[in-house]
C-alpha cells in the first residue's frame, strides 16, 4: 500500500508541474506566433524536430537506463546508487559531447539541404551547445524517478520553464528585427541557457540527496550493467527519431508538391504541429506522469514476482487512461472553436483541433502502455513497433502528400497511431494478464464522455453562453464539464467494485 500511495503522490506531483509546464509552453507558442506568425512557428517546428533527433542521439537511452539501474541497486539491503548514477552520468556525457560537435559543425548542410532554409543554422548551433546538459539531465531524471523523489525535481523543470521564456522573450525584444531567423535564433538561445541552468541545478539536488546513503555500500554497476538496457532503448529510439525527422522535414516538402507555396506550406505545417497538436496533448501531462513512474514500479515487482499486483496495476492504469482520454476528447470535439479562440484568438486551428481530437484515447493510450512495457523489460518489442510505425509514416509521407495534402497526413496520423498503438497493446497482453471487454471497458467511457459534453453543450446554448474568447472563460466549461463527466463515469460503473475501493483509498491518502 505504500508503495501505491507514493505512487499516487509523485504522480499527483508530476501532473501540476506538467500542467503548469504545459500551460506556460502553450502561452509561450501564443506569444511566439503573435511575433513570427505561422510561417516562423512552422520554421521553428523543423529545427526543433532536428533538435529532437540529436536529444535522443544524446540521450542515448541514459534515461531508462539509470530508471533501471538505480531502481535495482535501491532493491538490495543498505545499498549506495551512486555508482549507478555516475556510470550513466558519465555515458551521458560522453554521448551528449559527441553528438552536441558532429550537430554544431554539421548544422549549415543540414540548414541547407534538410530544413531548405540557412536562417536555421545560427538556431542549430545555439542548441547543440546544450546536448551535454541534457544527456546528464535525462540520467538525473531517471535518478529520481527511480528514487520516487520529485519535488525538488519538479521544482527545478519549472524553473527551466520560467527561464527559457524570460531569455527568449528579453532576447527577442533586443534583437528580433522582423527577421524569422533571428527569432528562431532567439528562441534557440532560451532553450540552450534553460537546459544548462536546469542540469546544474539537478546535479545539487543529486549530491543533498546522495548523504541519504551514508555508510551504505555502493552497489555494483559498470557499463556491462547499462549497456543492455541503454542501447536498445538508443537504437529504437534513435532509429525512430531519424525516421520522425524525416517525415516532418518531408511534410513541408509534401504540402509544396501538391500546389501549395513555400509560405502557405510553412503555414500549414505550424497550424498543426504548433497550434493544434500542443492543445490535443496539452492534457496528457497526466499520463506522461504515470507513464514514467509505472517503470521502476512495475520493473520491482517483475524483480520480485509480484504478478497478480502487475495485473492488477495495468488493468487499472489502463481504465483511468480509457476514461481520462475519452473524456477529455469529448471536450475538445465539442469546444474546438471556445478553445481554438480563447487560446489563440483564431478559428484556423479549430478544425485540426476537432480532427485530432477523435485520436486522443488512441494516442494517450499508446503513451501509457509504451511506459508498461518498458517496466515489464519488453523495450526491444517497443522499439519494434516504433521503428515500423516510423518507417511506414516516412514512404506513406513521401507517397500521399504530394496527391492528397492535408488529408493525405491526416490519414497517415490515424493509421500510424492506431497501429503502434494496436502491436503494443498486443505485446502487453503477453506480459500480463489483460482482457478487453468492449461495452464495459469502451462502451460506458465513450457513452459517459458524449452524454455530459452534449449536456454541457445545450446547457451553454439554454443558458446563452455565447463565444468564448477569453482564456478564463474556459473555466465555465471546463469545471462543469468535469463534474459531469465523473458523475455520469461514476454512475454507469466504468470503474469495477475493487478499483473504485482502491481510488478512494488513495484519494483518502
Amino acid at each position: 500500500m505504500r508503495n501505491a500511495k507514493l505512487l499516487m503522490l509523485n504522480t499527483l506531483i508530476l501532473t501540476v508541474s506538467g500542467f503548469l509546464m504545459r500551460t506556460v509552453g502553450v502561452a509561450f507558442n501564443v506569444y511566439l506566433t503573435n511575433h513570427i506568425g505561422a510561417a516562423g512557428i512552422g520554421l521553428f517546428e523543423l529545427i526543433m524536430a532536428v533538435y529532437g533527433l540529436a536529444v535522443t542521439f544524446a540521450g542515448a537511452g541514459v534515461r531508462l537506463g539509470a530508471t533501471r539501474l538505480v531502481t535495482d541497486a535501491l532493491g538490495l539491503s543498505r545499498a549506495d546508487p551512486s555508482g549507478a548514477i555516475l556510470t550513466c552520468i558519465r555515458y551521458g556525457l560522453a554521448a551528449g559531447c559527441g553528438v552536441a560537435l558532429l550537430l554544431f559543425y554539421s548544422s549549415p548542410l543540414i540548414a541547407q539541404y534538410w530544413i531548405a532554409d540557412t536562417k536555421a543554422a545560427a538556431s542549430l548551433k545555439i542548441l547543440a551547445v546544450s546536448l551535454p546538459f541534457t544527456a546528464v539531465s535525462a540520467a538525473l531524471n531517471g535518478y529520481f524517478t527511480a528514487r520516487k523523489t520529485l519535488l525538488k525535481y519538479t521544482g527545478i523543470q519549472l524553473l527551466e520553464q520560467l527561464v527559457k521564456v524570460l531569455a527568449t522573450v528579453l532576447a527577442l525584444r533586443r534583437l528580433m528585427n522582423g527577421d524569422i531567423g533571428l527569432a528562431c535564433a532567439c528562441v534557440s538561445f532560451g532553450i540552450s541557457l534553460s537546459e544548462t541552468v536546469s542540469c546544474a541545478l539537478s546535479l545539487a539536488v543529486c549530491r543533498m540527496d546522495h548523504r541519504k546513503f551514508k555508510g551504505f555500500v555502493k552497489a555494483p554497476c559498470g557499463l556491462r550493467a547499462l549497456l543492455p538496457i541503454a542501447l536498445p532503448d538508443a537504437v529504437g529510439s534513435g532509429m525512430r527519431s531519424v525516421l520522425l525527422t524525416v517525415e516532418h522535414l518531408l511534410i513541408p516538402v509534401g504540402f509544396r508538391k501538391s500546389g501549395q507555396s513555400a509560405e502557405q506550406a510553412m503555414n500549414l505545417y505550424g497550424s498543426i504541429h504548433g497550434m493544434a497538436l500542443p492543445i490535443v496533448l496539452y492534457p496528457a501531462a497526466v499520463l506522461y506522469a504515470l507513464s514514467g513512474l509505472l517503470v521502476p514500479e512495475l520493473a520491482d515487482c517483475r524483480n520480485k514476482g509480484r504478478q497478480t499486483q502487475i495485473d492488477f496495476t495495468v488493468r487499472f492504469c489502463l481504465r483511468l487512461t480509457v476514461l481520462f482520454s475519452f473524456g477529455c476528447a469529448a471536450f475538445l470535439f465539442f469546444f474546438a472553436g471556445d478553445v481554438s479562440r480563447s487560446v489563440y484568438a483564431d478559428d484556423a486551428p479549430a478544425f485540426f483541433i476537432r480532427l485530432l481530437s477523435l485520436l486522443m484515447p488512441v494516442m494517450y493510450a499508446d503513451t501509457m502502455v509504451d511506459g508498461m512495457l518498458k517496466g515489464l523489460n519488453e523495450q526491444l518489442a517497443s522499439m519494434r513497433y516504433n521503428i515500423l510505425d516510423s518507417s511506414l509514416c516516412v514512404a506513406l509521407v513521401y507517397v500521399l502528400l504530394p496527391k492528397y495534402a492535408v488529408k493525405g497526413y491526416i490519414f497517415i496520423l490515424f493509421f500510424s497511431e492506431i497501429m503502434n498503438f494496436s502491436l503494443s497493446f498486443h505485446r502487453l497482453t503477453t506480459a500480463c494478464t489483460v482482457r478487453v471487454h468492449p461495452f464495459s471497458d469502451l462502451g460506458k467511457p465513450l457513452l459517459a464522455a458524449a452524454g455530459s459534453m452534449s449536456l454541457l453543450r445545450g446547457a451553454k446554448v439554454f443558458f446563452g453562453v455565447g463565444t468564448l474568447t477569453q482564456k478564463s472563460s474556459l473555466l465555465l466549461l471546463i469545471l462543469p464539464g468535469l463534474a459531469l463527466f465523473g458523475a455520469a463515469a461514476w454512475g454507469l460503473g466504468c470503474l469495477k467494485e475493487d478499483e473504485k475501493q482502491k481510488l478512494k483509498g488513495l484519494l483518502r491518502t
